[in-house]
């Protein structure tokens, strides 16, 4: 029988290590003259990335705390790290303006409270089953990646047909939340089933899982 073994670690240095496993990163789509999803809310130490397919884009925080630089029309990523409390709008220079001008958004930053998820250091892959489920208008899909690699995440409808592809993207190693709006496919997709499929490609080997989601309106 092994002994159980006690180990004393400070307040300080353990709030610091679940402040290091707590951190998630919640995608933003950057497409068809608008952020997807404009108002997104997460926990102090979060990371939101802005995912640009293409378009002449940029983001810009109204208070200038973050900004993804120059718009480009080339495909983009952009990551920003929230360590600190309250609510961050922002905006394409392009398209967009300070005070929820045209094309903005706003990321609301909380503090963490509760008890944490213990699956969070991101050592296996998962795909996790979308949240609410049925939903409507949206609904958060989370993924693990263990290291980094490729992520694709696909939409199809009941029959097995592609409807959009909403990750295509290389991502450092993880724990990642897609709040997926279904209001932003093709002007609005209708009540039905639908499943998504996750593949990545990583130096740990490759992984692929369907799950299915209900949207009801």
């Amino acid at each position: 029988m092994k002994k159980s073994r006690m180990l004393f670690v400070s307040p300080l240095l353990f709030l610091f290590s679940l402040l290091a496993y707590s951190q998630t990163t919640h995608i933003v789509d950057v497409s068809n003259f608008q952020f997807t999803p404009a108002n997104l809310s997460v926990s102090v130490g979060d990371t939101v990335e802005w995912i640009n397919q293409g378009g002449f884009h940029s983001v810009v925080a109204d208070n200038n705390s973050f900004t993804s630089g120059a718009a480009s029309t080339s495909a983009w990523s952009y990551k920003f790290v929230f360590n600190t409390a309250g609510n961050f709008p922002y905006y394409c220079s392009i398209h967009g303006g300070p005070n929820g001008q045209g094309m903005s958004g706003s990321i609301t930053v909380q503090n963490t409270t509760g008890v944490l998820h213990n699956n969070l250091t991101a050592n296996n892959f998962e795909l996790k089953q979308n949240y609410p489920n049925p939903f409507n208008p949206s609904t958060n899909i989370s993924f693990s990646l263990p290291a980094p690699g490729h992520v694709k995440l696909d939409l199809f409808n009941f029959l097995g047909k592609k409807i959009a592809t909403l990750i295509n993207m290389d991502e450092s190693k993880g724990i990642y939340n897609f709040q997926f709006e279904a209001s932003s496919i093709n002007g609005g997709l209708p009540s039905g089933i639908y499943f998504y499929r996750l593949d990545e490609t990583t130096t740990k080997g490759n992984f692929t899982q369907i799950k299915k989601m209900v949207l009801l309106k």
